[in-house]
């Protein structure tokens, strides 16, 4: 197959289309994508890119077309602007591409507004559109960013109803976005329950951190260091458990690193919270593989309540016994499959909770530590989800050709 792939974030930005679409160009398909320069998480071009520099036109057998998009920065109006010229640029190249692929595939995580291009392609060239659901438009914008404007509201919805619409699955990451869906009125048979899933990771000859002391209890996030995650509910709890032998690590970079450190500093538990930065994901996945637990957590709100987020495959997949301060979806599957320790997202909870973890037996945490790492081999690895998806889009593109 052919496929086009529509994706704001790419190599060397650390997204899961990266090893998607690495999976299918090894399994014989031609993939290419069109992206934008790397910016994110820090929202300004990586070293060693730039609109007057020549690029990567191709990674692992991928190929890539990189669009002179403006980085997010730090602000509203430059995620606008970025928003804004990913969907100028990417139509732009739509009108002017000759060449017709067997399938377009969207990779949607915020802004919904990616899958736009995808929608100009579809009506072009009349083949299959995958549109692969990671956030929930209007509601991420009105829950996370804290944005209400009904007219705002009423353009976001016109958006996503066309983006809907015009797509032939919307694979969503979660049992809760599929219910969203069906609530919204799209077509049940457009609806995928479609799970991100995960690498296998590579630990053979792996040893634990050196930065991870032996004698205390060891606690990892790994992932975007952003608002969304609630960290700042883990920065008072390690000061609520501060001298108790619990430390807290930091794995990757975002946005709110910067105002996490400051916060840290006040509170004076930098020797209970240490910032590792952002690392390879082999590296990531040691850190969580050595981990005694796992963090998972999310300010509490509807949106995240109905997430799967990606960290929770790594750290199935890694084995490691997860410490969730969070609701819904993902503390359901925690609890109900005895992977890990769960709590609301409340300071009181979660430092109980830790108690809880680090007091446990090595029995507990070997036990969790096989259910997790069954967990992920029943549902989330790559070989099933991706050999799915090829099934789904060989049936599409079979319909368009009757």
């Amino acid at each position: 197959m052919n496929i086009l792939v529509f994706s704001q974030y790419f190599y060397p930005e650390n997204f899961r289309i990266n090893t998607l679409c690495r999976e299918l160009t090894d399994r014989g398909h031609s993939v290419t994508v069109v992206t934008g320069y790397p910016q994110y998480p820090i929202g300004r071009i990586y070293d060693g890119y730039g609109f007057d520099i020549p690029y990567e036109n191709q990674w692992n057998g991928v190929k890539i077309c990189r669009l002179k998009v403006h980085p997010r920065g730090s602000n509203l109006l430059g995620m606008l602007r970025n928003t804004v010229d990913y969907v100028v640029q990417a139509n732009r190249w739509v009108r002017a591409c000759q060449e017709k692929f067997d399938a377009v595939y969207v990779f949607e995580v915020s802004p919904v507004t990616v899958g736009l291009p995808a929608v100009t392609y579809k009506k072009k060239f009349g083949v299959p559109m995958f549109f692969n659901l990671q956030d929930l438009w209007p509601e991420n914008v009105e829950e996370v960013l804290g944005i209400r404007f009904p007219p705002l509201t009423w353009l976001i919805n016109r958006i996503v109803d066309k983006i809907y619409g015009a797509s032939d699955k919307i694979l969503c990451t979660s049992m809760g976005f599929a219910e969203n869906l069906r609530a919204r009125g799209v077509d049940e048979g457009k609806i995928v329950f479609w799970p991100q899933f995960c690498l296998d990771p590579n630990l053979s000859g792996a040893r634990k951190p050196e930065i991870y002391p032996e004698d205390t209890f060891n606690i990892v996030f790994a992932g975007n260091l952003g608002d969304a995650q609630g960290l700042d509910l883990m920065v008072e709890a390690a000061k609520e458990l501060k001298n108790t032998g619990i430390r807290w690590f930091l794995v990757g970079d975002g946005r709110a690193r910067a105002r996490l450190e400051q916060k840290v500093k006040e509170n004076g538990v930098e020797q209970e919270v240490t910032f590792v930065g952002r690392v390879s994901e082999k590296e990531a996945d040691r850190y969580v593989h050595f981990a005694d637990c796992a963090y998972l957590s999310f300010k509490d709100n509807k949106i995240f309540n109905m997430t799967l987020p990606a960290k929770l495959q790594t750290y199935l997949a890694c084995g490691t016994p997860i410490l969730a301060a969070a609701g819904g979806e993902s503390a359901r599957l925690v609890g109900e499959n005895g992977i890990g320790f769960v709590c609301q997202p409340r300071l009181e909870a979660l430092v109980k909770t830790v108690k809880a973890a680090a007091s446990a037996s090595r029995e507990e945490h070997r036990e969790m530590s096989r259910a997790a790492r069954t967990y992920y081999e029943q549902h989330f690895t790559m070989d099933t989800l991706v050999t799915e998806l090829e099934q789904m889009l060989r049936l599409e593109i079979k319909k368009q050709e009757n």
